[in-house]
């Protein structure tokens, strides 16, 4: 899986600075490979055209990052910017190079800094080598900064470059200084390795410029382990010789195996020959270390699974387990989070809001990996009467000028009004019931609507689809209050049948429409099975996982965020600790959080779906078949509701069918119709490119 690294080319800026000619058709000039390139000259008519030259795309090389630190730099935070780690497998010099990743379209940041010192008055030469991880040239969204003078980069693409720029630094410059990577918006692939700035015959003034000397654990130590096949490698540190290694895909089969050599503080382990699954990865090294984790490898485009907006999940950033929640479910293509901003941990004082460095931490984690927050209003607040419910007029307006300080300090996709109000032991002289709701609900409106008229205010989060209670609350003028309708069908854990969740959404808008006349988009904002000794196996959970979200959205759910991200727990006898998509902790000598079958189902299912719309069901009595997308770019997610059962479906052209193991197996049409036996465990049906 490894791809041969490009061959780097080098180009030198005449100067750092941007000058614009006016008139006398001068041309700028750029040294390309120490050749000086030629004004253009015009054809004659009767020339013959030469050929023009056609450039392959360049070939994307096997990298991944690994979480460690750098001797003689300054690294961003990871609440500022996504990732700013070492990445190796593809350095342009040595093993290690710096990767910077920042999809949140922040601008000015600097991402990386090592000191220098320089003198005034000098010509200096800064030469860096450079590239973006993508086929086609593209823009890097970086700057470059020394001396108080800023660097421009030409578009990149995967193939390493060598770029000079020489410049003089100031006549009174001062002798401390610092060399910048700068983000001038987002970012994303962008590597930089071989950094120095020297004068003539002069030693380079960069400390550590090829990023060799690292400061990390021993083990394995990738900053997450979903991976795709762009970044199919561990990053380990291990004792240098002989490394062995296996990887057991999860549904079964006899282990892949391989060697390599490790050598350095940090190295590239390639899992060569793991084709997309999730697996569990045994590692020995020359010292007797042994190491097991489980991976998971998607198919993808790029070296990340990419988010889609209907896909969120809910966390819980007040536990140590969930640090890090915004690298953890952006891996995975999750786009949204749901977390519980607790009115109590912020409001200690009445009308003082000091934010719990928790949520500000995580919540600022989460925007700098693009990852957007639902923020859900718990609960009640002592300063202004009961714990478990605002319960008076001035609990209820101060409940709702709390949301709106919310909407002022954090990133939102939405502001959920309370939790389970309708099953939750209530202390309020009110109670639970609907028409109680709807003033807190409309205070949430009254003090947020105004200076975000485009957040959603989501409301319900009922626990089960309670129908009584939802009609009670449009009778009661919740439609007023609401832009999104929530809550939490469980109904399907509980009767252990992913597929009920139909019927249910039905209801729900069937309920809305009945009773009030109109609708709201429907967001589940909790849903999930656990696997606990009494709960769904670790291959059921994603299974039950895929089906479930895709008759939601079949049946008209707008956002659905599963529940949860990590297990709050390490005991696997516990129902509600074992809801999540990540292990409680790492396991020894590994950084990461292991996955369980249920992210690779989850990142799977997020990459077949590739933001494709619900467009048709093809149902029929023994089959479910759901639609998503259209033409060639159409994906059909499809299982048997009881046994299995043999499905044909019309096609002219071959098609891809991929299980739930991750493995494919193309299929060619006899009679323009394919044949497939569908069972319990749903797959996906795309069509080939012809």
């Amino acid at each position: 899986m490894m791809a041969l690294r490009a061959t780097k080319k080098t180009i030198i800026i005449a100067s750092a600075v941007t000058v614009l000619l006016v008139g006398g058709g001068a041309a700028a000039a750029m040294v390309i490979s120490g050749q000086q390139a030629q004004p253009r000259t015009e054809a004659s008519p009767d020339a013959t055209p030469e050929p023009v030259a056609t450039e392959s795309p360049a070939v994307v090389p096997v990298t991944n990052v690994a979480r460690a630190s750098i001797d003689g730099w300054t690294l961003a935070d990871r609440g500022v910017v996504g990732t700013v780690l070492p990445e190796v497998g593809d350095a342009a010099q040595g093993a290690v190079s710096l990767r910077v990743d920042a999809p949140a379209d922040d601008a000015d940041i600097i991402a990386a800094s090592a000191p220098v010192a320089l003198a005034p008055d000098t010509e200096y030469t800064l030469s860096v080598s450079v590239r973006v991880l993508a086929e086609e040239k593209t823009e890097t969204g970086v700057r470059l900064n020394a001396a108080g003078q800023t660097f421009t980069l030409p578009e990149l693409d995967a193939e390493w470059e060598t770029i000079e720029f020489p410049f003089t630094s100031a006549a009174d410059q001062a002798a401390a200084s610092t060399f910048d990577v700068v983000l001038s918006g987002a970012v994303r692939g962008f590597g930089i390795d071989e950094v120095s700035i020297t004068a003539a015959g002069g030693d380079n003034l960069v400390p550590n410029g090829s990023f060799e000397a690292v400061q990390t654990p021993a083990g394995i130590v990738n900053d997450s382990l979903i991976m795709t096949d762009e970044s199919a490698l561990l990053a380990v540190s291990l004792a240098e010789g002989p490394v062995q290694w296996s990887a057991t895909s999860t549904a079964g089969g006899e282990p892949i195996t391989g060697e390599f050599g490790s050598a350095g503080p940090l190295s590239a382990l390639p899992l060569t020959g793991v084709s997309q699954g999730h697996y569990t990865v045994a590692v020995s090294d020359a010292s007797g270390r042994q190491i097991q984790t489980d991976v998971a490898v998607i198919d993808a485009d790029g070296f990340s699974v990419s988010q889609d907006g209907r896909f969120g999940v809910g966390s819980h950033v007040e536990k140590e387990a969930f640090a890090g929640t915004g690298s953890l479910a952006a891996a995975i293509g999750f786009a949204e989070v749901r977390n519980d901003i607790s009115w109590e941990r912020n409001e200690k004082v009445a009308g003082q809001y000091v934010w719990d460095q928790n949520y500000v931490r995580e919540f600022e984690r989460m925007h700098a990996n693009d990852v957007k927050l639902l923020g859900l209003v718990v609960y009640g607040n002592r300063l202004y009467g009961a714990r478990k419910a605002p319960g008076n007029e001035e609990a209820i307006q101060a409940y709702g000028a709390y949301a709106k300080a919310v909407a002022d300090r954090f990133d939102l996709v939405g502001l959920e009004v309370l939790n389970e109000f309708n099953h939750r032991e209530n202390d309020t002289a009110c109670g639970p019931a609907p028409a109680c709701y709807v003033p807190i609900a409309q205070s949430v409106r009254d003090h947020v609507s105004t200076a975000y008229p485009d957040l959603p205010i989501v409301t319900g989060s009922t626990a089960l689809y309670d129908s009584e209670w939802f009609t009670g609350f449009w009778q009661a003028g919740g439609m007023g209050v609401t832009d999104a309708a929530s809550y939490h069908p469980y109904e399907s854990w509980i009767n252990r049948d992913a597929d009920l969740i139909a019927g249910t959404v039905q209801q729900s808008y069937a309920d809305m429409q009945e009773t009030a006349g109109e609708t709201r988009p429907v967001w589940v904002t909790e849903m999930g099975f656990p696997t606990h000794y009494d709960g769904v196996s670790l291959l059921e959970q994603g299974q039950m996982m895929v089906r479930n979200q895709a008759l939601a959205f079949a049946n008209g759910v707008e956002k659905y965020f599963w529940y949860d991200l990590v297990n709050d727990a390490a005991d696997p006898a516990a129902g509600e600790s074992n809801f999540g998509l990540y292990e409680n902790g790492p396991r020894a000598d590994v950084v990461a959080l292991a996955p369980k079958p249920g992210a690779f189902a989850q990142a799977l299912m997020i990459t077949q779906l590739r933001d494709k719309a619900f467009v048709s069901d093809e149902s029929d009595d023994t089959t479910t078949v759901e639609v998503f997308g259209s033409g060639d770019d159409e994906t059909r997610i499809a299982w048997a509701k009881q046994g299995e059962v043999q499905r044909t479906f019309a096609t002219d052209v071959p098609v891809t069918v991929t299980d739930m193991s991750g493995q494919t197996q193309s299929v060619v049409p006899e009679d323009g119709e394919v044949t497939l036996t569908l069972g319990a465990s749903p797959v996906f049906i795309s069509s080939e490119a012809e």
